[in-house]
């Protein structure tokens, strides 16, 4: 992949489409988000054309959009549902920043009805409620320009997201654990969610959604010749059937080598 991208491009944006029209990725159901991830990147990257968006250090990719349009044409906006989980690799603001912003103009949307946001783990327990802070002030300030609906996060302390919510001027309506790497939902986290109406959620996401050695798989690259900047994932689902009728993935890698 790599091979064929040209010198002057740093930063390669890469948007999948709708994947649950790829008959290769409906043979392997079943899949871990990683496992899913990485086939339609793979799927996307084969088939991919390019996007001019007028520079040339930045490189759009798209999946087959004739055949795979991410939000579904039959139907009225104000019936469809859109969800869209944001993993970002550092606490930077300019992360979550530019996904937003790319997620809107990918889906051809002015809204979005909500919204959860995954951190990396490995940050620093002391240094993680600040930094967080300044994610959910991105996060408010869409929701104030009625650009986003409900909001939350994933993963986190019980403590820090007391904290978190305590301080916000919007507050989380969504908080995710993992129950693979936490058996049991900690009892204060119950007792917090319930008496302040937050959806307590489970999901299978890995922490890091994709890790460094399949990125390289991926993108045909060396070790360290890109990194990961952000992902995400988008789901459309129909509301009055309860149907999900579109899902993908966004992301966006930097080429530092």
């Amino acid at each position: 992949m790599l091979k064929n991208v040209p010198a002057t491009v740093n930063k390669i944006l890469v948007h999948t489409e709708n994947i649950l029209n790829l008959n290769e990725l409906k043979i392997k159901a079943g899949q871990n988000p990683t496992d899913e991830l990485i086939e339609s990147l793979k799927i996307t990257l084969d088939r991919w054309t390019p996007v001019d968006n007028g520079t040339t250090d930045t490189l759009e990719i798209r999946g087959n959009s004739g055949h795979c349009a991410s939000i579904p044409e039959s139907e009225s906006r104000s019936d469809l549902k859109i969800s869209v989980k944001v993993f970002i690799s550092s606490l930077k603001t300019e992360a979550l920043s530019e996904a937003l912003e790319k997620v809107f103009a990918a889906l051809g949307v002015s809204f979005v009805d909500s919204l959860v946001l995954a951190y990396p783990s490995r940050s620093e327990p002391d240094a993680l409620l600040p930094a967080l802070q300044e994610l959910w002030r991105v996060l408010e300030s869409n929701v104030v320009l009625q650009r986003l609906g409900s909001i939350g996060v994933s993963d986190v302390d019980t403590d820090v997201f007391i904290s978190l919510y305590h301080w916000a001027q919007v507050k989380p309506s969504i908080v995710q654990i993992n129950l693979a790497t936490c058996c049991v939902v900690p009892p204060a986290l119950q007792d917090f969610t319930k008496e302040h109406n937050v959806q307590l959620l489970t999901h299978s996401d890995p922490f890091e959604i994709l890790p460094k050695a399949a990125l390289n798989e991926v993108f045909g690259a060396t070790e360290d010749d890109v990194s990961l900047f952000w992902a995400l994932r988008f789901q459309v689902h129909v509301k009055c059937r309860g149907v999900l009728a579109s899902k993908g993935y966004l992301l966006c890698v930097h080429r530092t080598g």
